[in-house]
């Protein structure tokens, strides 16, 4: 597919979009470009904020406090298919962000416009503002599905006062359609050093003969791999059991404190980076040679020094130029055994940034179970024969690597049997699993804050996956996906992420985590009844988010931050506690694996065990554990069901309440009184 189909396709894709959800169509167009930003690992998580007057316009913004930069987002819409944006339009792009920058900081963007307080843009102001001393670079970006000149983003520039560095960004649709390539795979990472990089590589060859690999010793200038990095990002790390950090581990504020202070001693503080390459290319000049081009090149130990020394390029306290990087190059000469071999490269010894077993998670059980499931079970369709499936990705860019190397009728059965918009991410469970299970808080930390947190409960709770299981994931997928274009048609302005996880959150919590998932899977949809409440919903969340505050009535400082925090969930539990529940004819009545249906007394035992009390429950542990009473399983028992009510986690079935109650009669009958 040239760059034409590509546009054309990714146009229509937008098009499509916009008149599902009912919403704008250069929103749509903004949303899909910085969809790909995301993916490159260039920019954290924008969220959009349309705004304009005659000189000052912004159509996204995103704050990384730990990279310490600030990124600013307009928006060109081409007038035609790959039609042309002159310079002059992206200097007036860089022009109203920088207009905006300036006018929020000095806080004369509110008083020149009317905007209520509780609008998003005025949020977005005060976030500006709140950024003063904190931040080493502002990221200006101009998207657009257009084409421009390679050299329209400009040289980054010092700001007046010195502060920091303004870097001026474009992505067209080349660049798009670059990032595509890459991810699909069917553009690998090339580099030619003399030609881009006006450098070469001297090294040495490891002499010993090795059927599997070729292995040279080198030098890489610094500047040379923060360049070469700031073009593939994350891509370059596919093979790396971790993406960046940040600078916030002690190894990684180290690296950042030699790069600022002691440049010139990089290269003997650092151990390098160990990276392999499918080919290379080398010259010999009078008895030395130097690497000229490397196939396929992948940085499989190194990730973080590599993107510290990146997030360094525009850093005017460091010296870049005098920073220079040990490299070992592992060419792969044994391709039938290739992955395996960068893996174990990839595990070695790494005395930077010990690898964690939490790196490997999409090797975790509990994954790999799920995208079992997710190849097997096929989406119902009614009385016709089901023809689709839900594509569960447990590494990213499998779905996009899966279909690179299909071709012709294969690769068009794929995308029937795998449509692209019922691919689901193991970041995406984790947002809908802390969404329904009342953490909203912990969603709107970021997708990274959330996963981690979610890693954390599956390793201590171990839930067992079965079909239904699966089936229970995909329903609450179905639910959030509905909830977020029901949000997306109020043309709200904003929050978009965060109103969508405290829905879900209300949703659950009216329906006492028992809403009918069953109905949602079978159906493939939500119930009309469960969409009106929705929709009665969105007001009363949408002011507790943006037109409250924790001293009762005043505007939040910071939406953003608020919704972070646990007690902007609990005072919406109390204004939730006053509404009506969900009708019992939306709720679940089938429980058990076997798809079997309870009965009323069945469900009574349920309710029973689930409205004991978490202080019961440690009170019954303790005392068993302190006489030695009950078996030591009845008591990791008791615990365990105490932890899951202060975690507002329900009974997995009928049999595990059974069992509950039974260790409550035996308690008591040894004499507990709660």
């Amino acid at each position: 597919m040239d760059i034409r189909e590509f546009a054309a396709e990714f146009q229509e894709s937008v098009k499509t979009a916009a008149e599902m959800g009912n919403t704008d169509y250069e929103q749509e167009l903004a949303s899909s470009i910085l969809e790909y930003l995301e993916d490159n690992g260039e920019v954290n998580v924008p969220e959009l904020c349309v705004f304009q007057k005659t000189r000052t316009r912004i159509t996204a913004y995103d704050y990384n406090d730990e990279a310490e930069s600030l990124d600013l987002f307009y928006l060109i819409k081409a007038e035609t298919l790959l039609g042309r944006v002159n310079k002059s339009k992206i200097d007036q792009g860089f022009n109203y962000l920088m207009s905006f920058y300036r006018e929020s900081m000095s806080g004369t963007l509110l008083k020149s416009v009317n905007v209520a307080n509780n609008d998003e843009i005025a949020e977005v102001a005060k976030l500006v503002q709140s950024t003063k001393g904190k931040i080493n670079q502002l990221r200006l970006y101009v998207i657009t599905n257009g084409l421009t000149d390679p050299d329209a983003a400009g040289v980054a520039v010092e700001s007046d006062d010195g502060d920091y560095i303004i870097e001026y960004n474009v992505w067209d649709m080349q660049r798009v359609y670059q990032q595509h390539n890459i991810r699909s795979g069917k553009e690998k990472v090339e580099i030619d050093f003399p030609t881009e990089y006006n450098t070469e590589l001297q090294c040495l060859k490891m002499c010993e003969e090795n059927p599997f690999v070729d292995a040279y010793m080198a030098i890489i200038p610094g500047v040379t791999l923060a360049k070469i990095y700031k073009k593939y990002q994350q891509v370059l790390l596919e093979k790396n059991v971790r993406t960046f950090l940040q600078f916030k581990g002690k190894v990684n504020k180290g690296i950042r404190k030699t790069l600022r202070e002691e440049p010139d001693m990089f290269f003997s503080y650092n151990n390098g980076i160990s990276t392999t390459a499918s080919e290379i290319e080398v010259k010999d000049n009078e008895g030395a040679l130097y690497i000229t081009r490397l196939y396929d090149w992948q940085i499989v130990n190194g990730g973080q020094t590599t993107a510290s020394i990146a997030a360094s390029l525009n850093d005017r306290d460091v010296e870049l130029g005098k920073v220079f990087v040990p490299m070992k190059i592992s060419v792969i000469r044994d391709k039938e055994n290739c992955d395996k071999i960068i893996k174990a490269i990839s595990t070695s010894a790494n005395s930077q940034t010990a690898i964690k077993n939490s790196d490997f998670s999409a090797n975790e059980p509990y994954l790999v179970d799920l995208e079992t499931y997710s190849r097997s079970e096929w989406v119902p369709n009614g009385n016709a024969k089901p023809v689709c499936k839900w594509y569960f990705e447990p590494t990213r860019g499998q779905y996009l690597d899966q279909l690179a190397q299909l071709s012709g009728y294969n690769e068009k059965a794929f995308k029937r049997e795998y449509p692209k918009n019922q691919k689901i991410t193991k970041t995406d469970i984790a947002k809908y699993e802390a969404s329904w299970n009342m953490m909203p808080y912990n969603v709107c930390r970021g997708a990274e804050k959330n996963y981690t947190i979610f890693v954390s409960d599956v390793k201590r709770d171990k839930p067992e996956v079965t079909a239904s299981y699966f089936k229970r994931v995909i329903a609450k997928c179905i639910l959030f996906n509905t909830i977020d274009s029901i949000v997306k048609s109020k043309k709200l302005g904003g929050y978009k992420a965060n109103m969508n996880t405290y829905l879900m959150a209300a949703i659950s919590f009216l329906s006492d985590k028992n809403l009918d998932l069953t109905y949602i899977w079978e159906n493939q949809r939500v119930h009309q009844d469960v969409i009106d409440r929705i929709e009665e919903l969105i007001p009363m969340v949408w002011v507790h988010l943006t037109g409250s505050s924790a001293n009762g009535g005043s505007q939040f400082s910071n939406v953003g931050e608020w919704s972070k925090k646990p007690d902007c969930w609990n005072r919406l539990k109390l204004k939730l506690g006053d509404l009506d529940k969900f009708s019992q004819e939306l709720m679940q009545t089938e429980t058990n694996e076997d798809g079997s249906y309870l009965n009323e007394a069945q469900q009574g035992k349920i309710q029973e065990a689930e409205s004991i009390e978490a202080s019961y429950w440690f009170s019954l542990a303790n005392w068993a554990k302190t006489r030695d009473l009950l078996t030591p399983l009845d008591r990791k028992a008791a615990f365990n069901f105490g932890t899951m009510h202060s975690r507002n986690r329900p009974f997995k079935s009928l049999k595990q309440a059974q069992y509950a109650l039974k260790i409550v009669a035996k308690a008591e009958e040894l004499g507990f009184r709660g």
